[in-house]
């Protein structure tokens, strides 16, 4: 049964079906009122590039106009494919006439048993249409079963789980059609614009091309690092700290830095560990498991062994304690860790989407080797070395010059401020004779020997 107004929990809060803020990515030929930098231009831009939404003759789409229930039936039937045209079937709605431009899409709603209307027997086609009522005119046309769909304890804040909305709620809330505001409530009574709109149809029907919930970070911001050997993709309103080897995602919400996490805030760190004990992806992961099973005895961390991005990886979540973390295998054998931690507000379990979604955006990444240095001929670099015999502290510079050189013996009692040590260069045929703890070069023979 669709459209069935019935008493709907008391809310204050205002619904937001804004998804991104910001696109990175500028769309060409958008309508002239939908910048690339409109919450729902992409979901826009789409629909219109399928043919399944239009303008005004102004060349606008009035993204923030409310949209009438007659409205999002035509836009709901056009995407789900359904052919609006007068049938036998009976009017059952006194405020609906047959001159009106709606009447064959809700004659087609009728005929298909999917319109009901109110029971004073009108349907209101002028009326803003709310946030259920979309969501039940969207999973009925493009025939989404929720028959059988549980229903959580708790949706979202402020939908009510008991109310005729509940399931449609549900399958847009696992599917992503959906999101909460910032502080994790969705208003029921919410009047949809004609952009909000757009965007649950638009992911509607990616779901349906890929039988998989809406991606969430398709107009989320990427970053790599590639010193580091990572690169994912985090929200637009997310800050980052990016460090020398530990690098900090996270929800800023007002807070100052990332130290804490507060219960509307998250936060994802991204450190690289070396592999000092040069354990096996294998061995490591089953140390990790050993060590997250003791310090979280009661927490009952559950461990999945992944490839990600052709690496070997371990997931880790632990619900209770609002935690999710990944750790790949580097190919320089070291780990890289991904912590993940996300408050308990109403907000905080769409920021465990968040931050999964972070975790598994990750891509490897390495950076490219230097380019060889230039080659210097021998004779210059051993002009160099004549130049530094008995010049105090150029041995460094020096031995970067010649890097086949080898120890072949050392004095230890030396000269009498320390060892002296023997280096012999085949490509130079020279032995370099040093004063080790002043980096001396004391003096150089032709061939490999130590009789100066």
């Amino acid at each position: 049964m669709i459209l069935r107004p019935r008493k709907i929990a008391t809310s204050i809060l205002v619904f937001v079906v804004i998804f991104s803020t910001q696109h990175l990515t500028a769309l060409a030929a958008n309508f002239s009122d939908v910048p690339a930098t409109h919450a729902n231009s992409t979901a826009i831009q789409t629909l219109k590039d399928a043919g399944l939404v239009s303008g005004y003759p102004s060349g606008n789409f009035k993204p923030e106009q409310k949209v009438t229930r007659a409205e999002a039936l035509a836009m709901i039937l056009k995407a789900a494919g359904i052919t609006s045209a007068k049938t036998s079937s009976k009017m059952p709605f006194k405020d609906v006439g047959e001159n009106d431009w709606f009447y064959p899409m809700i004659q087609k709603g009728v005929a298909l048993g999917k319109l009901k209307g109110y029971e004073d027997k009108t349907f209101r086609p002028n009326k803003t249409v709310t946030l259920p009522e979309a969501l039940a005119l969207t999973t009925s046309f493009f025939q989404i079963d929720i028959k059988k769909l549980p229903v959580d304890a708790v949706i979202y804040d402020g939908l009510n789980t008991k109310d005729w909305y509940s399931k449609q709620a549900q399958y847009s809330k696992n599917k992503n059609l959906i999101e909460p505001d910032a502080k994790g409530h969705v208003d029921p009574f919410a009047e949809l614009t004609r952009g909000e709109l757009a965007e649950i149809i638009y992911r509607a029907r990616s779901v349906q091309q890929t039988g998989k919930a809406f991606d969430i970070t398709k107009n989320w911001v990427e970053i790599e690092y590639k010193e580091n050997f990572w690169k994912v993709k985090y929200p637009a309103d997310w800050e980052l700290f990016k460090g020398l080897r530990n690098s900090v995602l996270w929800k800023k919400n007002g807070q100052a830095f990332f130290t804490r996490v507060l219960p509307t805030t998250a936060r994802v760190s991204i450190s690289v560990v070396d592999n000092a004990e040069n354990l096996t992806a294998t061995q490591y992961f089953s140390k990790l498991k050993a060590d997250y099973t003791e310090n979280y005895k009661d927490a009952k961390p559950i461990f999945a062994d992944i490839s990600i991005s052709s690496r070997p990886a371990l997931k880790i979540t632990i619900k209770e304690r609002r935690m999710e973390d990944l750790v790949i295998q580097l190919s320089n054998n070291n780990f890289l860790m991904i912590y993940g931690e996300y408050g308990d507000a109403p907000i905080g379990e769409f920021l465990a989407k968040q931050v999964d979604a972070i975790l598994m955006s990750y891509q490897y990444v390495e950076k490219p080797p230097e380019p060889p240095k230039p080659v210097i001929p021998l004779e210059d670099r051993l002009g160099t070395l004549r130049e530094n015999i008995l010049v105090p502290d150029k041995w460094k510079a020096t031995a970067e010059l010649f890097p086949d050189k080898k120890l072949i013996s050392t004095d230890a009692i030396g000269i009498g401020t320390g060892p002296v040590d023997y280096y012999y260069s085949k490509e130079a045929n020279q032995t370099i004779k040093l004063e080790r703890n002043s980096g001396t070069i004391l003096n150089i023979r032709e061939g490999g020997t130590t009789a100066f």
